[in-house]
């Protein structure tokens, strides 16, 4: 999986190896409209769903094997997690399950998760679901923070740029840049898991017009939409009769925190130890991921995140995964299947 270089948009090739091993394995596999592919075992419920992501940021990293750890691109956000998923199913392929095993390769978790939509929209419900992204083997993922996207519009009316009179488009962004921070401060300076951040994903314009797109980061307890608010305030207030301002939602996802007490943290909790000797911390995380639009729209569903690999290692250019951690990780990944499916 490593050496099949897929960042977002270029996932194809990737997901036809996984289709292919998968329909060998004795999956009932398909590629859906937007090139997610899922594999089924068993039939009827439960239903547990097993899902991690193909794509990666760009930049493909040499795949070797060091010192006990596997280098490349996606060997911890998030092809280690995914393996371990396709590896922990393909275990129990030959044993009658009491239930429904999917197993999900989705598109585009790294941009605007289309994968995981499309999952939503075409149905894919169950009463489990454990979504790959790194969690260092030992923890389990519980709760990530929402995320909103939104773009803040600039228009004036052109001019000579000698005229001192003359609005600038850039200009005026940057000043509503510095209005949106100061309102928020009082909010950043929270702990991370209770504060609202925003940040700048980028800056475009000139003299007469400019955008500036923003990513704000939901803490939980707070909706998106209070969040849109502050900065649609702030946008309003910074109009006239020569400046034009206005907002625009991009995308947004609320903040998703599981229940703890579950019958699917429990069996993390009991697996976790059976092989790493240890209880699993419970951990809620200031990203946001696919796990997000999942619990939010199937609220009856128990749904965490779990998976191989440093966190602190995912986009950078030292990208690798602990072969042990990794192995170990899948047989987990097998006793978790088992225990909510035999």
């Amino acid at each position: 999986m490593l050496e099949i270089y897929s960042p977002t948009g270029e996932e194809e090739e990737l997901a036809t190896f996984l289709l292919e091993e998968m329909e060998r394995d004795g999956f009932d596999a398909k590629m859906d409209g937007v090139g997610n592919v899922v594999g089924k075992l068993g039939d009827g419920k439960p239903r547990l769903l097993l899902c991690g992501h193909m794509d990666t940021v760009p930049g493909f990293l040499p795949v070797k094997v060091l010192g006990g750890e596997v280098t490349g691109r996606g060997a911890v956000d998030a092809k280690g997690p995914l393996a371990a998923m396709v590896m922990a199913a393909k275990k129990v392929a030959n044993t009658p399950l009491n239930g429904t095993l999917i197993v999900s390769g989705v598109v585009d978790e790294e941009g605007s998760s289309r994968g995981v939509k499309e999952l939503i929209s075409s149905g894919v419900e169950a009463e489990y679901a454990v979504f790959g992204e790194p969690s260092n083997a030992r923890n389990v993922v519980i709760g990530y923070k929402g995320n909103v996207h939104v773009s803040v519009n600039v228009r004036v009316k052109p001019g000579h740029p000698a005229n001192p009179n003359v609005k600038n488009a850039s200009e005026e962004i940057i000043k509503i840049w510095g209005m949106i921070k100061e309102k928020i401060k009082p909010l950043e300076e929270k702990t991370p898991l209770r504060s609202l951040s925003c940040s700048i994903e980028s800056i475009s314009g000139g003299r007469s017009r400019a955008r500036i797109d923003l990513s704000l980061r939901v803490p939980f307890g707070m909706r998106c939409k209070h969040a849109v608010d502050i900065v649609e305030n702030t946008v309003k207030s910074s109009g006239s009769e020569d400046v034009k301002c206005w907002l625009e939602v991009a995308d947004a996802v609320e903040p998703y925190e599981s229940n703890k007490h579950s019958r699917l943290v429990a069996a993390f909790r009991k697996s976790v130890k059976d092989f790493f000797g240890e209880e699993p911390r419970l951990i809620r995380k200031t990203g946001t991921g696919d796990m997000n639009y999942y619990g939010n729209h199937f609220r009856r569903a128990d749904v965490v995140t779990y998976g191989p690999g440093d966190p602190r290692l995912d986009h950078t250019e030292e990208e690798r995964i602990n072969i042990h951690d990794y192995l170990k990780s899948i047989g987990v990944l097998e006793q978790v299947i088992k225990r909510l499916l035999l």
